[in-house]
């Protein structure tokens, strides 16, 4: 995995792919996209996270291009792992939108420990299972 972390802060952001970061994955001209981020919280700071993730999804709903997004917990224990999945029309949408002052400036107050693992997904069809 490699990492990146936003401007000075505390969330720090790991790939899914090792052979493809974030910012290659955007640049790509793939139509509609659905980002994965998987946000891990340090214990003890899940409602903490959770704030500045809503923080984030409220920017992130007044940029063009933002379609949806659906947010999961893990189940058990503390539950400290959330799953969101955001559609975008396009990665060249999200990229504006993660490269904000405002995105960068939300991601420097989560709490210490923080982690973000991200992957940009295209619907895939599979005959006779889901379509595209």
């Amino acid at each position: 995995m490699t990492s990146h972390t936003a401007g000075s802060g505390d969330l720090t952001f790991f790939e899914l792919d090792p052979g493809q970061d974030f910012f290659t994955q955007v640049a790509l001209d793939s139509g509609p996209c659905t980002l994965l981020d998987i946000v891990v919280s340090p214990p003890g700071a899940h409602d903490a996270v959770l704030e500045q993730w809503r923080r984030h999804a409220d920017h992130m709903v007044t940029q063009p291009g933002f379609i949806r997004a659906q947010l999961h917990r893990s189940t058990g224990g503390d539950g400290n792992t959330i799953v969101n999945l955001a559609v975008w029309e396009s990665p060249a949408a999200l990229l504006a939108a993660v490269t904000t002052p405002e995105f960068a400036a939300i991601a420097t107050e989560y709490p210490a420990g923080a982690v973000c693992t991200r992957q940009l997904l295209a619907e895939e069809a599979v005959e006779g299972i889901c379509v595209a």
